[in-house]
């Protein structure tokens, strides 16, 4: 068995490559190709236990994450756990990877992906709401499909916004990159804005000025009681692109829209029918993206881990 910590998972392919990796992914998701059964949620004594499974061709995996909220105060990582793959036709244990820097890097190439779909090809500016480890690889994966010369950004914690801003700096010193104020200060001064925060109520106010000619990438929201995005970016979108099906009932950005009508059925699309080109966006149309995440992005990221590095490290 191959065991990859976070380091190692971080370094083992270029971005590209694992952008790339996630299309190929959305393809075979699109195409029946993956089984994805019910995550198992257990909740105990302050701890919350995520089991995450999922089936491909060739390898299947399992994502064992913790969250425990009480671990901010301890300065230690809020989500900690491991990923299981195995061979599909045996279950012979393949590898141990490091689950937190899986999540972290197949967000971000999701990211990257609906970035792609949804901003003017020459965005240079943009936003960054949210400066944990979700913000920064948004920020490294955006500036593999757009020009990226300029980021603004905001968070409520000062410590969290300069280690942000260092690692930026360290691995794009090429990018200028601003802390502002307010979240306003960001959608203002920014093309698109991710929002990388698990907040409950819109992070940036409902102010069509601002708003208006913007486009919006929601990363953080994963539950019925969040909402990252304000109404009116819903009310003002032509349509809604989504990651995954549990998004309708699972986020309450997305189950707020729906229930409002401001985006209607015809008017949400699947990101895997667009990346297996069985779906396409309408020309000068503004659209808004979603991503929840989807264990299958987990298999398809860690498969191309491990069928890249097989040839070359030993087992252990």
């Amino acid at each position: 068995m191959i065991h990859f910590s976070a380091t190692e998972i971080e370094t083992a392919l270029p971005l590209k490559k694992v952008i790339d990796a996630l299309k190929e992914g959305l393809k075979a998701i699109h195409s029946g190709k993956y089984f994805v059964p019910q995550r198992i949620h257990i909740d105990h004594e302050g701890i919350t236990l995520l089991i995450m499974p999922a089936f491909g061709p060739n390898y299947f995996c399992t994502k064992l994450v913790s969250v425990v909220e009480a671990n901010q105060a301890r300065d230690l990582p809020l989500i900690m756990g491991s990923l299981a793959l195995n061979d599909k036709a045996t279950g012979t244990p393949l590898a141990k990877m490091d689950a937190p820097m899986i999540t972290a890097l197949r967000t971000g190439a999701i990211g990257a992906i609906g970035l792609d779909l949804i901003a003017d090809i020459h965005t240079s500016k943009i936003g960054i709401i949210g400066t944990g480890m979700q913000g920064y690889w948004q920020t490294r994966f955006a500036y593999e499909v757009r020009p990226v010369k300029e980021v603004y950004c905001y968070s409520t914690s000062a410590k969290s916004a300069q280690k942000y801003i260092d690692k930026v700096k360290k691995a794009l010193p090429e990018v200028k990159v601003k802390v502002c104020d307010t979240p306003e200060e960001v959608v203002r001064s920014s093309e698109c804005i991710y929002t990388c925060t698990n907040s409950t109520v819109p992070v940036f106010a409902n102010d069509e000025s601002i708003i208006a000619g913007k486009k919006f990438l929601s990363i953080g929201s994963f539950r019925p009681e969040m909402q990252e995005l304000p109404d009116l970016v819903y009310q003002m979108s032509d349509g809604l692109i989504i990651d995954s099906e549990a998004a309708k009932k699972e986020v309450g950005d997305v189950i707020r829209s729906l229930e409002k009508e401001w985006i209607v059925p015809n008017e949400l699309t699947m990101l895997d029918a667009l990346i297996a080109g069985k779906s396409s966006l309408e020309k000068d149309k503004t659209y808004t993206f979603k991503s929840v995440g989807l264990a299958a992005f987990d298999l398809a990221f860690a498969s191309a881990i491990y069928d890249h590095a097989k040839y070359f490290v030993p087992d252990s």
